[in-house]
């Protein structure tokens, strides 16, 4: 009898205790608060390695494997569940290692989308050379992708990284509202999510023309969805930069926090689009992709080096509360350009702190984010001194004024202009007075001008009616462009 005397009074003493200090469910899940992260009650700023992942089945049973193309000669080297999990949580105990606290998961999110019926499946290597796949038809094979990403975020969570979780929404097929609804139910719970990522770089991707209403429509109702079934974990959605503005306007859409992937396509590209960000951006941001190739042959690894250091430094001075690079292994896939951003090889082996083996080696570029210090006290955000043009050509201009409705110049707008085939095109922001000119090495015949928050207009030219001025580049001056503010938009 004293026994259960004695455990009603431990079971009672408990009890006073929760009662008096709860467990607060949003413990250890990344909030959002005066544009900032906070995890645990401290400011956190995430410094994220994309790493892609991909799916590896028996016939029956699937689990998660680390994407066969960080493997020489896309080698499908590990085809058994625990020798895919060892190489999985050896590469996150290296991902720490680097100096990162966040991993962006590619691939293993992003379902196949049968746009004529709406259904949703995976693709999974079975063994070195099979093929199987996961038809998300019933609750059945449901559970065995969930187990996919139980596994998943477990290893991810135990080596101290938060994931930002990349899915393939559809403004048209519906059955993936149904999908974001059951992975966010499903992993309300799962402390390891910091967001769900709800679509990668519209610009290239989304197939069909939006109107900014349609797209402001779409992301409200895809964040509603995780408010809903998953109020401890974000949502953001993957930009590729300031062109966006036409369709997929940042600061249209509804989502926790905005991320970008700018790459330096252009001299200081980069950096000159942060500026923009911190400049024009409501809502929070963070870079959701950048990098510059290292072979250290070609290009060494110090450029990669400095790329990394003056774009973290200003991005953390633009305001950006987290910096994300691309990505976590070299590959062999169709250009010098994609092959060496990794921030490890493929070539020799590293082994962890907790003996783990990877494959590959680790180039300089890791030194960048193990000594990464957010949270010093901010310098200026750059604006580079070719923010206007980014490559002074003489070929071709377009010049022209962007206003409102009214006629007040719109400074920080996007002109948008293309060749006769609409393969090349340049992109120039408004000056203080709404002017611009677009600068080309070839004759422009199309253009688009659109601001953030307004409407869009759209045009074309011929390269016969240009005239000559004073610095003797052929100029085609389309006059003063008039956008309005978009109604719907708070």
């Amino acid at each position: 009898m004293k026994k259960y005397i004695l455990l009603f009074i431990v079971l009672s003493a408990a009890a006073v205790i929760y009662l008096s200090f709860p467990l607060k469910a949003e413990d250890h899940f990344v909030s959002i608060k005066d544009k900032r992260f906070f995890l645990d009650g401290k400011e956190y700023y995430p410094v994220t390695l994309n790493y892609m992942v991909s799916i590896q089945s028996n016939g029956e049973e699937f689990w998660p494997c680390a994407y066969t193309g960080y493997n020489a000669g896309f080698k499908n080297l590990y085809t058994t569940k625990d020798s895919c999990l060892l190489q999985l949580k050896a590469d996150m105990d290296l991902i720490r290692e680097m100096g990162f606290n966040a991993v962006r998961l590619v691939g293993v999110g992003e379902e196949y989308v049968d746009k004529r019926t709406g259904a949703l499946s995976f693709g999974a290597a079975v063994g070195k050379d099979g093929s199987a796949q996961l038809q998300l038809s019933d609750k059945a094979n449901y559970d065995k992708y969930f187990h996919v990403l139980d596994e998943l975020f477990k290893i991810a969570g135990d080596a101290g990284l938060k994931v930002i979780f990349l899915t393939r929404m559809s403004a048209e097929i519906h059955s993936t509202d149904y999908h974001l609804m059951q992975l966010a139910r499903r992993f309300k719970d799962e402390p390891a999510i910091l967001a769900y990522d709800f679509f990668n770089e519209p610009l290239y991707f989304d197939s069909l023309e939006h109107s900014k209403e349609e797209v402001y429509n779409t992301v409200k109702k895809w964040s509603k969805i995780v408010k809903m079934y998953a109020p401890n974990q974000l949502s953001t959605i993957g930009l590729a930069g300031v062109r966006e503005v036409f369709e997929w306007d940042p600061n249209i859409l509804d989502v926790d926090f905005l991320s970008f992937h700018p790459y330096e396509y252009e001299p200081e590209m980069v950096r000159n689009e942060m500026y923009w960000y911190g400049t024009y951006l409501k809502k929070p941001w963070m870079l959701g992709e950048t990098a510059v190739p290292a072979d250290n042959d070609s290009v060494s690894y110090m450029e990669q080096n400095k790329f990394a250091h003056k774009t973290l430094n200003q991005a953390y001075n633009c305001g950006a509360i987290g910096y994300s690079w691309w990505q976590y292994k070299d590959v062999e896939w169709y250009s010098f350009h994609a092959n060496f951003m990794g921030v490890v090889t493929l070539n020799g082996k590293t082994v962890t702190a907790n003996k783990g083996v990877v494959n590959g080696t680790v180039k300089p570029l890791a030194d960048e984010f193990r000594k990464y210090r957010p949270g010093a006290e901010k310098d200026s955000c750059r604006c580079m001194s070719n923010y206007y043009n980014y490559s002074k050509f003489t070929t071709s201009r377009i010049a022209g004024r962007l206003v409102n409705a009214d006629n007040e110049p719109l400074q920080g707008g996007l002109v948008l202009a293309w060749n006769q085939w609409w393969s090349k095109s340049y992109t120039t922001y408004t000056k203080p007075d709404g002017s611009f000119e677009v600068l080309a090495d070839f004759p422009f015949y199309h253009w688009m001008a659109s601001a953030t928050e307004y409407s869009m207009v759209r045009g074309d030219v011929l390269p016969d009616t240009a005239k000559t001025y004073g610095d003797g580049v052929p100029t085609m001056n389309i006059g003063t462009l008039k956008v309005e503010k978009l109604p719907f938009v708070n």
